[in-house]
């Protein structure tokens, strides 16, 4: 198996034989991105998948595995998430389709593992995460996470129903 080194993978030998391919197995460097809706990456990612020439075409498939400690959108509580992220992408020597996202430049005979990985991470990355899909967030008056049960706030009457809210009152 053939490991990346400075996250930068040989492809010598299968960039003319068709038919075969280049394992890699490495731990991307995530833990210094930021993002709005993750507290942060923690240590331990780990990519792992191949380089394939298919009929001349070199193919990227790789599974990324990343745990994350999150911050829910609705209540702010930290949370921790982990994230099996597939990942798909072909590898040229210059672009032909400027709309295509998924193609890679190779530098010479290598490819830049940490361009690629890091690329489809950012951008699969969901922006909002929730700790649960029944999450009831926070009150909007006093701030209290209505999850650990309900607040002391009153209700707000609709100020047309006032009349009718004096009428229960009696």
């Amino acid at each position: 198996m053939k490991w990346a080194k400075n996250m930068r993978l040989d492809l010598r030998e299968i960039i003319n034989i068709p038919g075969k391919s280049v394992p890699f197995d490495y731990s991307p460097a995530l833990e210094e991105l930021e993002f709005d809706s993750v507290a942060r990456v923690l240590p331990g990612a780990r990519a792992v998948g191949q380089v394939r020439n298919t009929a001349g075409v070199l193919e990227l498939k790789a599974e990324l595995s990343v745990d994350l400690e999150c911050i829910c959108a609705r209540c702010l509580k930290e949370f921790p998430k982990h994230i099996d992220e597939p990942i798909e992408a072909v590898l040229a020597e210059e672009i032909q389709d400027e709309e295509n996202s998924d193609i890679y430049l190779l530098e010479g005979d290598y490819i830049d593992l940490d361009e690629v990985i890091l690329t489809a991470f950012v951008l699969n990355m969901d922006q909002r995460f929730l700790c649960s899909e029944d999450c009831k967030g926070l009150c909007p008056k006093c701030g209290k996470n209505l999850n650990d049960g309900p607040c002391d706030c009153k209700a707000e009457v609709d100020p047309r129903l006032t009349v009718l809210s004096r009428l229960l009152e009696k």
